[in-house]
């Protein structure tokens, strides 16, 4: 078996929301029908939704978690920069999760599955050997396999022999199929299996040192809500031969302060300061992003005019100019009316940029932000319990969703008169903004923008992208 990513139809999410824009609007029922459900299953449940974090794991203090056996060793200096990481942990960019491996079986096929998106909850992260290769009876094996990958929504260990399928979920289940850990790979394997993640490519990598009573393992967790910055945490783990796992230091290495899911960022905005603890603090915020999203726009209006783009387009590129400037005074009256003054965004000058420069922030900051941008603000208008809110949550999604129409059809323009690598891509762009989407809307909210500015729930906003990724997306 070939590794899978998801989304592996890249123009399939083009073509299924040309067809909604064709039908009058269709693509704003979508959006409009999905957010008017998850409001009436919150009800119904007692809006007793909610999101505990990573599905196992360990956090500082936490003693044991579902993901494996964890202490806290309590120590406040931290090691080091991680080493440069093994030679078998990595190929590339891709982590090597089931190479390197001294099992205690041998099975034919063995995969690292994770948590991805679209239809099947998980996708192969890394395998050996074919699944199901050796079995006699292969369609029912491949129908079991099949079974396991759609029931299973963790980091797991398949494998396969003869008509056999395993799924091994429950850590005492992987220690015992590792058995004694005795290389970097296998000390690796525990960690992620725990929950955290082996970063491979990026300014921030994974490593594992051997030590002499264990293995020094380097791994990182991401995550933000809606609205609330994108903060990457290292976590250094000492791993025993018995797969005992010490947290040893925990910190944070990087914090993107305005990777929300509000509306299309212009290339240049800078990093903004200040707290968000209060709602009025919170929409202080949100004006500066919508003021950034008028300068987008202007850029875009630019854009598009040099490359010749038909008239309809840049007539709606202006009508979304002004609904931003709108938005950005509504979100600016909320946040006075909760005691806090709006902000100004501080945004780099414009660079003339190539047609693929532009295609690729379009897919990024429309076709995937705007778009789940778009379903948020619904759930907002229906949900917020400040009628002032909702009011102004009303006209911000309406606005919001025809940006995203507006997005797609850049889309469905621009990106055909690239090449081929181009649009190559820029399709991978897109799935990684959308996995990193789901992750990000992984985080919860405070309670008051729940309750009273009514953003979905983590539990919520992560069943919104698996929607989007099923119907749209995939």
């Amino acid at each position: 078996m070939t590794a899978r990513r998801p989304f592996d139809r890249p123009n399939a999410a083009r073509r299924a929301l040309d067809l909604m824009i064709a039908r009058n609007g269709g693509l704003g029922d979508y959006l409009r029908d999905l957010a008017r459900a998850s409001v009436c299953a919150a009800v119904m449940a007692g809006c007793g939704m909610s999101h505990g974090g990573t599905d196992g794991g360990p956090v500082a203090d936490s003693g044991s978690g579902d993901g494996g056996t964890v202490t806290d060793s309590g120590t406040d200096a931290g090691p080091p920069p991680p080493p440069p990481p093994p030679a078998t942990l990595c190929a590339g960019d891709m982590y090597q999760a089931v190479h390197g491996l001294t099992p205690t079986e041998s099975p034919t096929y063995l995969g690292a599955w994770t948590v991805g998106l679209g239809r099947s909850p998980i996708y192969a992260l890394d395998e050996i050997g074919e699944a199901c290769g050796d079995a006699s009876d292969r369609a029912g094996c491949d129908a079991e396999l099949q079974r396991a990958q759609e029931e299973t929504w963790q980091n797991a260990l398949i494998s396969t022999t003869g008509d056999d399928v395993v799924v091994r979920t429950d850590p005492a289940d992987v220690l015992a199929f590792l058995g004694t850990i005795d290389t970097p790979n296998e000390a690796a394997l525990v960690v992620w299996h725990a929950g955290y993640e082996i970063y491979c490519a990026g300014p921030h990598l994974s490593s594992v040192e051997t030590l002499p009573d264990g293995f020094r393992v380097y791994a990182y967790q991401a995550g933000g809500g809606c609205g609330e910055p994108w903060v990457t945490t290292r976590f250094t783990f000492h791993v025993s031969p018995a797969g005992e796992m010490t947290l040893e230091d925990e910190r944070e290495v990087a914090r993107e302060e305005d990777f929300g899911c509000i509306g299309r960022r212009p290339e240049g905005l800078q990093a903004a300061t200040g707290e968000r603890a209060t709602l009025g603090q919170y929409f202080a915020h949100v004006a500066r992003l919508e003021a950034s999203a008028v300068a987008a726009f202007d850029v875009m209006i630019d854009e598009l005019s040099r490359l010749g783009a038909p008239e309809g387009l840049l007539d709606a590129a202006r009508e979304a100019r002004e609904d931003e400037v709108r938005h950005a005074a509504s979100m600016g009256e909320v946040a006075c009316s909760y005691g806090a003054t709006p902000l100004r965004p501080d945004i780099a000058p414009a660079r003339e940029r190539s047609a693929f420069e532009i295609a690729l922030e379009n897919a990024v900051e429309g076709c995937v932000r705007e778009t789940f941008g778009a379903l948020v603000g619904a759930h907002q208008a229906l949900a917020a319990e400040d009628p002032a809110i909702a009011a102004a949550m009303r006209g911000v999604a309406d606005d919001e969703i025809r940006h995203a129409e507006l997005s797609w059809s850049v889309a469905a323009w621009l990106e055909p008169q690239l090449s081929p690598a181009d649009r190559a891509r820029i399709d991978q762009a897109r799935r990684d903004a959308i996995v990193a989407l789901r992750h990000q809307a992984s985080g919860e909210p405070d309670p008051d923008l729940r309750r009273l500015a009514g953003m979905p729930s983590a539990a919520q906003a992560v069943r919104f992208v698996d929607h989007l990724a099923n119907d749209l997306w995939a």
